[in-house]
């Protein structure tokens, strides 16, 4: 029998502001969650932190974004047979208009993929039903941490002059080159993707009742299958 997750407790979580939530997420996403899943849905709370993903994302592309960098891009494309001479001529001059678009259109993708997957955990692992709508609530609250893990980013490329510098492990190997297979490896390690992904398990503990160890395995493991993959088919 599945586990009735959105269960009533006997003291209902105090109402706070949206940006009292986002604040809080950073100190006690448990009691945000508990709020989330006591209250109707609503829109705001996914909406407007995947809005400021998807702004914070802009504003580090235009800073970190120079003729150079994109000139290389671009011929690093050309080069590889991907793109035409007459469409690296277009991408040259509306590649900014191009890279915020691709950005804001993978945040939203991003945000519904993700509360797929805590959806479809919750259903068929944990054997727990709740609404969608509440997963995409949990996930949207959670991006919150990537606002500053982009920033922090943003700062680390300012300080380092390197593109591909991030808030991760492979930092320790800096002096190699970006496409070094060790220095990929452990860039996975990112410390705001795994910040996120644990808030992501407290937020599918609260959906689903099990416990956060128990949440968290699941998360784990489709965070790392899929980082995996994605080092495998760069």
């Amino acid at each position: 029998m599945a586990n009735e997750s959105l269960h009533t407790t006997d003291t209902e979580p105090a109402l706070t502001s949206l940006a009292g939530k986002l604040l809080n997420l950073f100190v006690s996403p448990a009691l945000v969650f508990e709020e989330v899943i006591a209250s109707p849905p609503k829109l705001l709370n996914w909406l407007v932190p995947t809005v400021m993903v998807c702004l914070s994302g802009c504003l580090v592309l235009d800073g970190t974004t120079s003729p150079e960098r994109t000139d290389a891009a671009i011929r690093q494309l050309l080069d590889a047979g991907r793109i035409t001479q007459q469409q690296s001529t277009a991408l040259t001059v509306h590649w900014l208009s191009i890279s915020r678009v691709v950005i804001c259109l993978g945040t939203f993708i991003g945000t519904f993929w993700s509360a797929f997957v805590l959806w479809f955990i919750g259903r068929v692992f944990l054997k727990s039903r709740f609404g969608f709508a509440k997963a995409l609530e949990v996930v949207g609250l959670a991006g919150t941490i990537l606002v500053l893990g982009t920033i922090t980013t943003a700062l680390l490329i300012f300080a380092t002059g390197d593109a591909s510098t991030r808030p991760a492990l492979s930092l320790l190997l800096f002096k190699r080159a970006p496409d070094n297979p060790l220095r990929a490896a452990f860039g996975v390690l990112d410390c705001f993707n795994l910040w996120t992904a644990a808030v992501l398990s407290i937020g599918l503990s609260r959906l689903t009742g099990v416990s956060v160890k128990e949440a968290a395995f699941w998360v784990f493991v489709y965070w790392l299958g899929a980082k995996i993959a994605l080092i495998l088919l760069a």
